[in-house]
């Protein structure tokens, strides 16, 4: 084969490449290009503009998260609650702002948590 067929040949294989990812499950994330996995969700919200942006200048207000932490700017960007007790009356008392009524985990397994415990670390 000639070098002119052979770059003729290359030509057109370096343009076909591009179309066999055409429908490839990829999109923009960003400025990024990634997989489906990445790519944003675009079912429709049920809150309008002001809502959001109302629930934004709040959290901007009170930089709080569900599980009670604190971002803030530094390295660690985030600040945990700390626990703070003082003797009041002669005994000692929470004084912070923390739920400590929180749902205590059960130690006591069900019979079919026994059975898959028994299925999974039998030796």
């Amino acid at each position: 084969m000639s070098i002119r067929k052979t770059i003729v040949a290359l030509a057109l294989v370096a343009a076909a490449v591009p179309a066999a990812f055409a429908n490839s499950h990829t999109g923009w994330a960003g400025n990024e290009r990634g997989v489906s996995l990445i790519e944003a969700n675009t079912s429709t919200s049920t809150k309008t503009r002001a809502e959001v942006v109302q629930e934004l200048q709040a959290f901007r207000n009170n930089p709080v998260t569900s599980d009670g932490s604190k971002l803030v700017d530094n390295e660690r960007r985030v600040s945990l609650p700390r626990h703070s007790y003082a003797f009041q009356g002669g005994a000692l008392v929470h004084t912070d702002t923390i739920a400590h009524n929180t749902a205590k985990p059960s130690v006591v397994l069900t019979d079919a948590e026994k059975r898959r415990n028994r299925e999974l670390y039998r030796r």
